[in-house]
């Protein structure tokens, strides 16, 4: 898929949805509603459609095996951890118990890392490195939107998803407003829509998807 833009700005959303509503003056819809209705927006997008991608990475320390999530990096979904460019396997926390308690109890073991789990915001690794590697650890992440403090400032949902940023703050506007029939109409707008993002992602990703975890005893 290519690249994202994002070039659009809370204010766009803001001017159209004022014309749409018809109160350009802002008598009845402020601009705080707004912006909160914007972020509502973007937290909704991003939690349905995996489009914010983001890239983070850690240096590995000879015999750790535990890394906590980059505090500056707002992960919402691990899609896949790379150490020094080779991809590790993720398996479930059980999976990962059963191995490490069956081949080494003692969590002993140092090597090349095979495996990864994640657990209450920390990434572990296994085995741990026999050494100290910095930058060798590679997390690709799907991300949460950052907050928009002013209306002027950038979207954090791409360009294609401008439409149903406007259709969901329409929505809340109609509401405030009660107009039922018309929030109804936009809920709907906003959900049909959100559907045809969901089944054009799946359909780019049918090459990579269902997958199948294998241990390292498996091979």
């Amino acid at each position: 898929m290519p690249r994202e833009t994002y070039t659009r700005t809370g204010t766009e959303v803001a001017l159209d949805v004022k014309r749409i509503f018809g109160d350009e003056a802002l008598v009845e819809l402020k601009g705080s509603d707004l912006l909160r209705w914007i972020n509502a927006a973007q937290r909704e997008i991003a939690s349905s459609n995996q489009s914010l991608k983001g890239t983070a990475t850690t240096d590995l320390s000879k015999g750790q095996v535990v890394y906590p999530l980059p505090a500056d990096s707002p992960v919402y979904q691990i899609q896949g951890i790379h150490v020094e460019g080779k991809p590790l396997k993720p398996v479930t926390f059980q999976a990962a118990q059963e191995y490490i308690n069956s081949d080494d109890p003692e969590l002993q073991a140092e090597g090349e890392p095979k495996i990864w789990y994640e657990w209450d915001g920390d990434i572990y690794i296994y085995p741990a490195p026999d050494k100290d590697l910095p930058a060798g650890m590679s997390l690709f992440y799907i991300s949460y939107p950052a907050q928009l403090i002013n209306l002027a400032d950038a979207l954090q949902v791409p360009d294609r998803f401008y439409n149903q940023v406007v259709d969901y703050v329409l929505a809340q506007a109609y509401r405030l407003d009660e107009n039922w029939q018309a929030t109804q109409y936009q809920d709907q707008r906003f959900r049909d829509s959100m559907n045809r993002h969901m089944v054009n992602e799946n359909v780019m990703d049918v090459n990579y998807y269902p997958t199948k975890v294998v241990l390292p005893e498996d091979e």
